[in-house]
């Protein structure tokens, strides 16, 4: 016989509003359940919710990333309840002024007067004033599916094969959620400061990192990873954050951008300090809502932060965020850091679960004595690996967490290690490893050789028709310093084979292929392929299939040899030199004819022209950030000016060149952050050829001829419409991060974001390159190309981006020469970009 308790199932039903505890604005997507239960619901986006169902708890639990989870009786019956969410981590009382749709004025408003005076100080206390600063920073990163539902997951067929993966479900390290960890990364290093010269260096004592994103390029990852999770350093005017820039609540224009509300006193650390709320007074705009804990002392020092998102801001995948800082301050007031904890979960689209993510930081033994070996300033490189920083003990680690409770490492790698047994998933990775880095392995593992780029192994052009290529790498497996790379190439129209080989040695060794950063190598290369006259692309090959499709046919192409000897280095601060040696020959095609202008006015077909030059090459670009593919670098922010410089040389009789040549180009890159106005990205180049020269080895404009936005290029211009011995050229863009849109009570839902474009070249044509005027000697120019006038050629552009959140749209306008035959002036354009 057994004896218990039982308790009757009550009917509950329950609806109303979650919102804010401090702007009052809705919280959409919220999960509210029952206590001890797995029933529940979500609100909508507009905070409400709704919920029927049968249940013994009479608890309401409601849990937000950010907020604390808040408990509400209920009972029989309906219930209509609002509850408002407060800030994680902090304890607030009645609210003193209450922000949301009341009357605001900054005018003799006290919270106004005082974010001014913690303004006024925000650049005291720093502690890179002084002359030497270290410490030790433990971070971890973690990856994870968001809400997790356990009891689902176990009756879905997907999950039929690989039902291990439960033992890794965690529901203790983030509260009110449980998750499945994807990806874990732990890092333990030191940081060395000194202030003169200046200088920064990191020293990494240990690393390891388990998950999906291995299939990824490790170094690529990590440079944008660091650039969206970077600190958030709230004392100076602008923060850069996932890739934009947040105004700080600190700014000095803080006052006009924020809503400042004296909340409380609290006790934080013993000490007792002001809560100043703050909220934007725009919420679509690119700033935060949240809390800084100020003590109530001449000081005005801060002792902890809590950052926030706008509900309504316009950023893209970020569905929450909490951003929590703590401060102390040492013996003479000097402000340091001790933690740093960013939560997010990231959405493709507002109902979606999305992936959890966090990144903690933790600094201590904080020092700011000079350090006994100075010699890791005089390292080259800013981070700096120990020697066996990859295969650190679990004693270690557990040394480096330093006990924190809330820090507990994902059991990430046992978990992958079983997957990859498991069919499905192991050919997935294959596949997306393809699609992500190009290349196909010839080995499961320690693969010495491997083939791609996979998107050029077929497209089309007007000369081959139908083109094959197949190409490929060694690996770092074979050598991390001796890099063999080409391809063989094939058309179905011109039958000619076509190739190109390079052997390189890098006198740094490489963890994971050949183009990783820094470079420092030697060169040789030959290659036989043809060229698309006044065509050139920046970041993808110009037999990529996906730009295969062109709005017409681009008939102007010739075939090229090229054999070049190249030593290429650069540094850690940002420069960059080559010195190549290149001999050239280029062969004309019926479209493309060599014609030279006889004395009587007659013309000579001309087969080829041959040309042997030294080319040096100069490039500045200081703390430059960029993505690094196996094949090319991807600009994160062009924040300091990218300035290349180059000059080319070449003598009639050396080496069988045929003229005389000095060509010289200099550019500059630059983006101009308006903040919050968005952001200007310019370019500017300008060039001249100081030579009698055949047309090829003039300056030609770089028309584009895909429907793809390519920079540094022009979309309606026609290959070698123009041909010009010196030039200037610019390209303006102007991103708006929906500064307009945001203010339209309809298009604000949909998140757009205004693209202006403005870009034009001009140039001219000295006499001596003229074939109208000292034509013996030279060739005659295509028919297709025109003398450009005493007008710039120019292109105006009205964009939108963020359409689905991935798609750009642009409607170009062609403003001069617009009567050229086959020229349009006007058409569509689009380009597929990822950006928060």
């Amino acid at each position: 016989m057994t004896s218990g308790k039982t308790y009757a199932q009550q009917t509950i039903q329950v609806e109303g509003y979650v919102k804010d505890s401090i702007t009052k604005g809705a919280l959409p997507y919220v999960t509210v359940a029952l206590r001890g239960t797995t029933k529940g619901t979500a609100t909508d986006e507009n905070g409400y919710f709704s919920m029927k169902t049968t249940s013994d708890s009479m608890i309401l639990s409601v849990s937000y990333v950010g907020y604390e989870t808040s408990h509400t009786a209920l009972k029989k019956g309906v219930n209509r309840v609002n509850i408002l969410l407060k800030p994680e981590m902090y304890e607030l009382s009645e609210i003193v002024v209450r922000p949301g749709r009341e009357k605001y004025s900054k005018k003799e408003n006290p919270a106004v007067a005082f974010a001014r005076h913690v303004i006024a100080r925000r650049s005291l206390n720093n502690p890179y004033e002084h002359d030497y600063y270290s410490y030790n920073i433990y971070e971890q990163r973690t990856f994870a599916n968001n809400d997790f539902d356990l009891e689902k997951a176990r009756q879905n067929w997907v999950y039929k094969h690989i039902d291990f993966i439960f033992d890794y479900v965690d529901s203790t390290s983030v509260k009110g959620k449980t998750i499945l960890p994807l990806y874990n990364e732990e890092i333990m290093e030191d940081y060395f400061f000194r202030k003169s010269p200046r200088a920064e260096r990191k020293v990494v004592r240990g690393a390891k990192r388990a998950g999906i994103i291995e299939i990824i390029s490790e170094d690529g990852v990590k440079q944008f990873v660091d650039e969206a999770f970077q600190d958030v350093d709230i004392f100076q005017d602008n923060i850069p954050l996932f890739l934009n820039r947040f105004v700080s609540p600190l700014s000095s224009i803080g006052p006009n951008y924020y809503k400042y509300y004296l909340l409380d006193t609290v006790v934080v650390d013993g000490e007792k300090c002001v809560d100043l709320g703050f909220v934007p007074f725009n919420s679509e705009s690119f700033g935060f809502a949240g809390h800084l804990y100020v003590t109530l002392d001449s000081t005005y020092f801060i002792k902890k932060v809590n950052l926030n998102i706008p509900r309504d801001i316009n950023l893209n995948f970020i569905g929450e965020m909490s951003i929590d800082q703590e401060y102390i301050r040492t013996d003479d007031g000097t402000r340091i850091l001790t933690k740093n904890d960013i939560a997010l979960i990231f959405k493709l689209t507002k109902k979606m679960k999305g992936a959890y993510a966090r990144r903690v930081a933790l600094y201590r033994n904080h020092s700011f004595d000079k350090q006994p070996d100075l010699t890791v300033f005089e390292e080259k490189a800013p981070v700096l690996e120990s020697e066996g920083a990859h295969r650190q003990t679990e004693e270690f680690w557990s040394e480096a967490r330093g006990g924190a409770g809330e820090i507990q490492p994902a059991s990430v790698e046992k978990m992958m290690m079983q997957l990859r047994e498991v069919p499905f998933f192991y050919w997935g990775e294959k596949i997306m490893n393809i699609l992500i880095n190009g290349y196909v392995q010839t080995s499961e593992t320690n693969s010495k050789f491997e083939f791609g780029p996979a998107n050029t192994f077929i497209s089309g052009n007007a000369l081959e028709g139908v083109r094959f290529r197949l190409g490929g790498t060694t690996t770092v497996n074979f050598s991390r310093r001796f890099f063999m790379d080409g391809y063989l190439a094939y058309g179905l129209e011109d039958h000619k084979l076509k190739g190109d080989a390079i052997f390189e040695y890098s006198f740094n060794k490489k963890k994971s292929f050949r183009k990783e950063y820094p470079f420092h190598y030697i060169r040789a290369e030959y290659q036989y392929d043809m060229n698309q006259i006044g065509q050139h692309y920046l970041y993808t090959n110009v037999d990529n299939i996906f730009m295969t499709l062109k709005r017409r046919e681009n008939n102007l192409l010739t075939y090229m040899q090229k054999a070049e000897l190249s030593y290429y280095k650069e540094n850690y601060k940002g420069l960059g030199y080559r010195v190549s040696l290149r001999h050239l020959t280029e062969w004309a095609t019926p479209d493309v004819p060599f014609d030279l202008i006889q004395a009587d006015g007659t013309t000579l077909p001309v087969g080829h022209y041959r040309s042997t030059q030294l080319e040096f090459y100069l490039r500045w670009a200081s703390n430059e950030k960029f993505y690094q593919s196996r094949n090319y670098r991807y600009p994160i922010t062009l924040d300091v000016p990218v300035i290349t410089l180059r000059h080319t040389i070449a003598r009639k009789g050396i080496l069988g060149s045929d003229h005389n040549y000095n060509r010289t180009e200099i550019g500059v890159r630059k983006r101009f952050w308006m903040s919050p106005f968005g952001y200007v990205d310019l370019y500017g180049q300008a060039g001249k050829v100081w030579d009698r020269v055949p047309y090829p080895l003039l300056h030609i404009p770089n028309a584009n001829l895909s429907y793809s936005i390519e920079a540094e290029s022009f979309p309606l211009m026609n290959p070698m419409e123009f041909i010009n011995d010196r030039f200037v050229s610019w390209e303006m863009s102007y991103f708006m991060n929906g500064w307009l849109f945001n203010r339209l009570p309809l298009i604000r839902e949909l998140q757009l974001r205004e693209v202006l474009t403005f870009r034009g070249w001009y140039g001219d044509l000295s006499a001596k390159n003229n074939p109208d005027i000292a034509g013996v000697g030279l060739y005659r120019f295509p028919e297709n190309t025109y003398r450009m006038g005493d007008r710039p050629y120019m292109e105006i552009g009205v964009g939108v981006e963020n359409i689905f959140k991935l798609i750009r749209l642009d409607y170009i306008w062609r403003l001069s020469y617009r009567d050229h035959n086959g020229a349009p002036n006007g058409g569509l354009r689009m380009k597929i970009k990822f950006s928060f």
